[in-house]
C-alpha cells in the first residue's frame, strides 16, 4: 500500500497534479516561449530589475519534496499533535462537523472560483452564499446577513464603526467586558490611532452579568458623543445576559444596540432570536457572532466565520448603507429569469477607495458556504439536537461538579446555558495540568476575568458523550473530595428562551449534495482552463493541500490547548516564519494576518507604533499612495486612521502619487512630494510589480528617500508571484510586506475568501509585531510576543489551517521551485504579450516597450470605441461588455476597468501550458474582430451562461437579501457547458454568439 491510497482523490487523474512544481509547460513550450520574448534563461527576464536589489541564491529551505514524501511528511507531522478528551470551547466552540461539510469542500467549482463580480458566471458562488445568508437569517430573524467578516473580533470592530457612521458626529461606543479577552484586544488593537474610542463596561463581580444600573448610567454620562453599545447574549462566563433590558437602554438613548450572538444557540429550544430582544420585541441594532464551529472544527483557532447581520425592513432601511461587507441580493436577468447579484457595493474599497466603509476585501465566503450547507445538512431537528446537547451536558456537569468540597458554583444564581465556570480553592493550573496528563483538556483557567476567584471554565457541545462526562469525574474523584452537596440549577427565564421554531428544513443527504455539485458547474475554475483575471494570481490550487489541511491533527486542535500538545501546529507556523524570511529577506515574520487587506492594516498600524514609540505620532500624519493602487491601500489607509482632509489650508491623510508615461511612479514628481511634506510623511504603500504589470525599477531611490525623513516604506505583495524567490526586498528598502497566501502561495480563492496573508517586516518593526512569534529550543516549540507588540488583529492564531495548504506547497516547490514559480509566471505573461500587442492597443500609453512582468493591460482603439456607440452601447460600459464577452467563450473575464477605466488586465500564472496560452490567444484575437465586425452582440452579452446579464441596477434598487427556505430553488443551467465552448474553435463560438444575438 502506498501513501497515495491514503488519499481521497487519484492524483494520478489529475493533469496538473504530479507535474513538478505544478507548472504544466513542458520544457520544450518553454524554450519557444523564450524564443518568442527573445531570451535564453530564466534570469533574462529580470535582467531590467537593478542588480543590486536581486536575491544572491535561492532560498534556502531544501529541495523539492517528491509528492509520496510530501503526503509522508504532512501526515506525519499532523501525528505529532495530542488530541484529548476536551472541554475547551471558550471564545471558540467545537461542534461535530456534518457529512456534507466535507463534500462541499471538495466541490472545485466552488473552492477554486474567483470573487462574483462577474455574477453571470458565478451563479453557483452566489447561491452558496444566499443558503447561508438565509439560513443565519432564520437563526437571527435578521433581514440582512453579510456574505462574512473575517472572524467575530474583527466583525465587532466593523459593527462598531457602523454604529459611528448611523449616528452622526458621534464617536464612543460601549462595550461589555463579558467580551471575549482575545475580541477586546483585537477591538482595541484595530481602534488605536483612530477616532472610534471604547468604552469598557465591568461585570458585576457577584452575580457575573452586566450591571442594568451601571451600564445606564455610563450611557448617560456619554450620551453626547455615544454611538453604540455591545453586549453579549452569552458573555466570557458563559452567563445569559438580559438582552432585553440591555436593548431597552440603546433604544431609550437612541443609540446602536450590537448583541454578540452565537449562532448555534439559537436553534428552536435554544436561546431567543436577537431580532426580538427588548421589552416590545423590538430586537437589536446589529448583530455580531461566530460561525467557524457552523461549519468546521477549530483549526487551531482559524480562519474563523465573522456573522453579521443588520435591520433591513419597512422602519429601517438606511442603516444597511453605513456597513461594510458584501451583501447578495435577489433580482433578474435580462430575460426576467432569477439571478442573484452582489449588491450595495459602491460602499466597497474597489470602488469607493479611501472613502469606503472598510477595506475588506477577502472575507471568508468558503466557510460561509459551508456554514450554510451545515445547517441545511443538520436541518431544524439535528440543529436543535446539536443545540440542546451541549446544554443537558452542561447541566448535568454544573451539578456532578458542584458535588467536590474544591469546586463551587462561581456564580450560583445566574443562569448559564452550556458553559459553566466554577470557583476552584486549589492549584488550578496543576489541576489543568494533571488532567491533560490524564488525557483530559478540563477546560480554561479565566481566573484573570475575575478581581478575586480562581476560575475555570468548561464548554461543552454535541462533540462530548457521556462517556467524556464520566472520564471528567473520574479524574476529578482521584483528585478532589466530595461532600457531595446538593445546588439548585439556575433556570433560564422564558424571556431569554427562545419560543419559537426556526422553521428550518429537512432535506436528505443526496439532495443537498446534488444542489450544491449542480452549483459547481455554474463557475468555471483554474483546474480546467486560463483564468485571466489581472492581479489576482488565479494559478492552479493542488488538491494535496487541501489533504493536508484536512488531517484530523490539524483540523482537531483548539487554540487555547496546552502548547505540548500542539507542537506540530508550532512546528508549521515556525516553518512558515523561516521560509518566507528567506523569500522575502526580511528578517520577521508574521503569520496572524487573515487577508492581503488585513496584512496592510497590521502594516500600517506598525507604522503608528513606530512613529509614537519615537514621540512623533502626531506630526507624522502624511501617507503616500500611488494613483494605480488597489482599492485596499487608500481604504486601509482610512481604517488605520490616516483621515484625508483639510484643516486651515493643511493638508492631511492621503497624498495621490501620478504615474509617468511609462506606467512607473513618476520620481522627479515624487521628489517634490517628499520635499514639500518632508517630516510630517509617515511612509509610502507602493505595489510592485505594480497593477500595470511594471516593476518600479526606482523602489530603491524612492525607499531611501522615505527613509531619509523617517518614514517608512510598505510594499503591497498582492503581486509577489512575480519576484518571489528572485528580489531581495530587504535590499530594496521594505519595512512591511504582506504576501498573499491565496495568490501566489495557492491557497483556493473560494468565491471570495478565506484570504489569508503573512507579514514581513524589517528590523525597523519587529519589537512591534503583534500575535505571537515561535521559537525554536531544540526539537522543541514554544510561543512569545514581540516586547512592545501592538496587540492582535484576529481573536486567535490567523488561518492556521491556510497555513498547512501553504507549508505544503512550498514544500512542493523547494527552494528552486519558488523561482521557477514566479520565473514561469513572467514568461507566460511576456509570451502573452508578445502575441497580443500588435493586436491591441496597451495600456499605460506609452509604455509598449517597457518590460512587463506577470501581467499587463489591453485596451482597444478609439475607431473601435466607436463602433461600439454606434452599435448602442455606452462607452462608459464598453469594457464591462468585452469582458463579459471572454464568457461566452468559456473563461471568466480578465479585470475589467482596473487600474485603468478603459482597460483589460490580464494575468495568466505559471500553471498552464504554452498550448492553452495559444488557444487563449486565439479567443483574445477573435473577440478583437466581433468588437469590429459585430459590435452589436455586446449589447447581448453573455449569452451561454445559466443566466444572462444581471440587472444589478434593480437589484441593489429592489432590495432582496434573504429569504425563508422551505425547498431548494430550481436554478438556471448553462446554455452551453463551458467545456463544450472551450472544446469549439474561436470561429465555432463566435457563430454561435451571433446565432444567439440574433435569436
Amino acid at each position: 500500500m502506498t501513501r497515495r491510497s491514503n488519499l481521497p482523490y487519484n492524483p494520478e487523474n489529475l493533469d496538473r497534479e504530479l507535474k513538478p512544481y505544478y507548472i504544466t509547460a513542458t520544457e520544450q513550450e518553454i524554450n519557444e516561449m523564450m524564443d518568442t520574448v527573445g531570451i535564453n534563461s530564466f534570469q533574462d527576464l529580470f535582467s531590467h530589475i537593478p542588480k543590486e536589489i536581486l536575491m544572491d541564491q535561492k532560498p534556502q529551505f531544501g529541495d523539492r519534496l517528491e509528492y509520496d514524501d510530501l503526503i509522508a511528511d504532512v501526515e506525519n507531522l499532523s501525528k505529532k499533535n495530542n488530541l484529548k478528551t476536551s472541554f475547551l470551547g471558550d471564545g471558540l466552540q467545537q461542534y461535530k462537523v456534518p457529512p456534507i461539510v466535507p463534500f462541499v469542500c471538495d466541490i472545485r467549482g466552488l473552492t477554486t472560483a474567483y470573487t462574483p463580480y462577474q455574477p453571470e458566471r458565478s451563479q453557483g458562488t452566489l447561491w452558496t452564499m444566499w443558503m447561508y445568508s438565509s439560513t443565519i437569517s432564520m437563526l437571527t430573524g435578521f433581514e440582512a446577513i453579510n456574505a462574512s467578516f473575517y472572524e467575530r473580533a474583527t466583525c465587532l470592530f466593523e459593527a462598531c464603526s457602523t454604529a459611528t457612521r448611523i449616528k452622526k458626529k458621534t464617536n464612543t461606543v460601549i462595550v461589555s467586558a463579558g467580551v471575549h479577552p482575545g475580541d477586546m484586544e483585537v477591538l482595541k488593537t484595530q481602534s488605536l490611532e483612530t477616532n472610534l474610542e471604547i468604552l469598557i463596561l465591568p461585570l458585576d463581580q457577584e452575580t457575573g452579568l452586566t450591571n442594568i444600573e451601571a451600564a445606564k448610567q455610563m450611557i448617560n454620562d456619554n450620551l453626547e458623543d455615544l454611538s453604540g453599545f455591545a453586549f453579549c447574549q452569552v458573555n466570557n462566563f458563559g452567563l445569559l445576559e438580559d438582552v432585553n433590558a440591555l436593548t431597552d437602554l440603546c433604544y431609550d438613548a437612541e443609540i446602536q444596540s450590537i448583541a454578540i450572538i452565537d449562532p448555534m444557540l439559537l436553534a428552536t429550544e435554544g436561546l431567543v432570536q436577537p431580532s426580538l430582544y427588548g421589552s416590545n420585541d423590538q430586537g437589536a441594532h446589529m448583530i455580531v457572532g461566530e460561525g467557524q464551529h457552523l461549519a468546521i472544527g477549530p483549526n487551531y483557532g482559524g480562519p474563523g466565520l465573522g456573522i453579521f447581520g443588520i435591520r433591513y425592513n419597512e422602519k429601517n432601511k438606511l442603516s444597511i448603507r453605513s456597513t461594510a461587507g458584501r451583501f447578495i441580493g435577489k433580482g433578474k436577468d435580462d430575460k426576467g429569469k432569477t439571478a442573484l447579484a452582489m449588491v450595495l457595493s459602491t460602499r466597497e474599497q474597489h470602488i469607493r477607495r479611501e472613502k469606503a466603509t472598510s477595506n475588506i476585501c477577502s472575507n471568508q465566503s468558503y466557510i460561509a458556504t459551508a456554514a450554510g450547507a451545515g445547517i441545511l445538512g443538520r436541518g431544524e431537528s439535528g440543529m436543535t439536537e446539536a443545540c440542546m446537547a451541549g446544554r443537558e451536558l452542561a447541566t448535568q456537569a454544573f451539578i456532578e461538579l458542584s458535588k467536590y468540597a474544591e469546586l463551587t458554583p462561581a456564580f450560583p444564581h445566574t443562569p448559564f446555558f452550556n458553559e459553566i465556570t466554577f470557583e476552584f480553592t486549589g492549584n488550578l493550573e496543576q489541576l489543568i495540568s494533571e488532567a491533560s496528563k490524564a488525557g483530559i483538556h478540563i477546560g480554561l483557567n479565566i481566573s484573570k476575568r475575575h478581581d478575586s476567584k480562581s476560575l475555570l471554565k468548561l464548554s461543552f457541545s454535541d462533540i462530548q458523550t457521556d462517556d467524556d462526562l464520566n472520564k471528567l469525574m473520574e479524574f476529578l474523584d482521584s483528585k478532589l473530595n466530595r461532600n457531595d452537596s446538593e445546588v439548585d440549577l439556575p433556570e433560564i427565564p422564558e424571556t431569554l428562551r427562545r419560543l419559537s421554531a426556526v422553521g428550518l428544513p429537512e432535506f436528505t443527504q443526496e439532495e443537498i449534495q446534488s444542489f450544491y455539485t449542480e452549483l459547481g458547474t455554474m463557475n468555471v475554475s483554474p483546474d480546467d482552463s486560463i483564468y485571466p483575471l489581472g492581479s489576482c494570481t488565479m494559478k492552479y490550487n493542488p488538491y494535496i493541500n487541501d489533504y493536508a489541511a484536512s488531517l484530523t491533527g490539524f483540523t482537531d486542535t483548539h487554540p487555547q490547548a496546552p502548547e505540548e500538545d500542539v507542537q506540530a501546529n508550532l512546528e508549521i507556523l515556525f516553518e512558515t516564519q523561516e521560509m518566507f524570511k528567506s523569500i522575502t529577506g526580511l528578517p520577521g515574520i508574521i503569520t496572524q494576518p487573515v487577508a492581503g487587506a488585513q496584512g496592510e492594516l497590521v502594516g500600517l498600524k506598525l507604522f503608528q507604533a513606530y512613529h509614537q514609540d519615537k514621540g512623533n505620532g502626531e506630526t507624522k500624519n502624511i501617507l503616500l499612495i500611488p494613483k494605480s493602487a488597489h482599492g485596499t491601500n487608500p481604504a486601509t489607509a482610512t481604517m488605520a486612521g490616516y483621515q484625508t482632509k483639510k484643516v486651515a489650508g493643511v493638508e492631511y491623510g492621503i497624498i495621490t502619487l501620478e504615474a509617468n508615461d511609462h506606467g512607473e511612479i513618476d520620481f522627479e514628481r515624487f521628489q517634490e512630494v517628499v520635499a514639500k511634506y518632508s517630516e510630517r510623511i509617515a511612509g509610502i504603500m507602493i505595489t510592485n510589480p505594480n497593477t500595470a504589470g511594471i516593476f518600479e525599477t526606482n523602489f530603491k531611490a524612492i525607499a531611501d528617500l522615505i527613509h531619509s525623513v523617517d518614514g517608512l516604506v510598505y510594499m503591497d505583495g498582492a503581486n509577489m508571484n512575480a519576484i518571489a524567490g528572485w528580489v531581495d526586498l530587504d535590499k530594496m528598502g521594505v519595512d512591511a510586506v504582506h504576501n498573499n497566501l491565496h495568490k501566489t502561495w495557492s491557497i483556493p480563492h473560494g468565491g471570495g475568501g478565506p484570504g489569508d496573508a503573512i507579514v514581513g517586516v524589517s528590523t525597523r518593526l519587529m519589537d512591534f509585531m503583534p500575535g505571537i512569534q515561535v521559537e525554536k529550543h531544540g526539537e522543541k516549540f514554544s510561543t512569545f510576543k514581540a516586547k512592545k507588540s501592538i496587540g492582535s488583529f484576529h481573536r486567535h492564531h490567523g488561518n492556521f489551517a491556510h497555513k498547512v495548504r501553504c507549508y505544503t506547497y512550498i514544500k512542493a516547490l523547494g527552494g528552486e521551485g519558488v523561482r521557477r514559480m514566479s520565473a514561469v509566471a513572467v514568461l507566460s505573461a511576456k509570451y502573452l504579450y508578445e502575441k497580443l500587442k500588435d493586436t491591441y492597443p496597451t495600456l499605460p500609453p506609452g509604455s509598449v516597450d517597457v518590460p512587463r512582468m506577470h501581467e499587463f493591460i489591453l485596451t482597444i482603439t478609439d475607431d473601435e470605441f466607436s463602433k461600439i456607440i454606434n452599435a448602442g452601447i455606452p462607452k462608459s460600459t464598453a469594457i464591462a461588455k468585452i469582458g463579459k464577452l471572454f464568457l461566452d467563450f468559456g473563461l471568466h473575464a480578465p479585470t475589467v476597468a482596473f487600474p485603468e477605466v478603459y482597460g483589460l488586465m490580464i494575468e495568466p500564472t505559471e500553471s498552464f501550458s504554452k498550448a492553452e496560452l495559444d488557444a487563449f490567444i486565439e479567443v483574445v484575437k477573435e473577440i478583437k474582430l466581433i468588437i469590429n465586425e459585430h459590435p452589436q452582440v455586446l449589447a447581448t452579452v453573455p449569452h451561454f451562461t445559466p443566466v444572462g446579464k444581471v440587472d444589478e441596477v434593480s437589484a441593489n434598487k429592489n432590495l432582496v437579501l434573504s429569504e425563508s427556505l422551505t425547498s431548494f430553488p430550481q436554478l438556471p443551467k448553462n446554455v452551453i457547458e463551458p467545456g463544450v465552448l472551450m472544446s469549439l474553435t474561436p470561429k465555432e463560438v463566435t457563430t454561435k454568439i451571433l446565432d444567439s444575438h440574433e435569436a
